[in-house]
């Protein structure tokens, strides 16, 4: 049965950065490339129709308003 994977961004309002968008990519645990999400401008990152009883590596980067992007962060996810 397929499942969704929800992540919250809760740094978006970051007093101080101006953050545009975030760029998400998600792949299973056992695969090379990722799958690229389009942009997410705020609230929650939700990636559809993902496996159950899987294992998922999402990258999330910011893209600041001057710019500048952070360095990835990468979370495995359950389902």
């Amino acid at each position: 049965m397929a499942k969704k994977i929800s992540i919250p961004i809760s740094d978006h309002t970051t007093a101080g950065v101006c953050t545009l968008w975030y760029q998400v990519d998600y792949k299973l645990n056992s695969e090379i490339g990722y799958t690229s999400l389009p942009p997410v401008y705020a609230g929650t990152v939700e990636i559809n129709n993902v496996l159950a009883a899987s294992t998922y590596d999402v990258r999330i980067v910011r893209n600041c308003c001057d710019g500048v992007q952070s360095a990835p962060l990468v979370l495995s996810v359950n389902t």
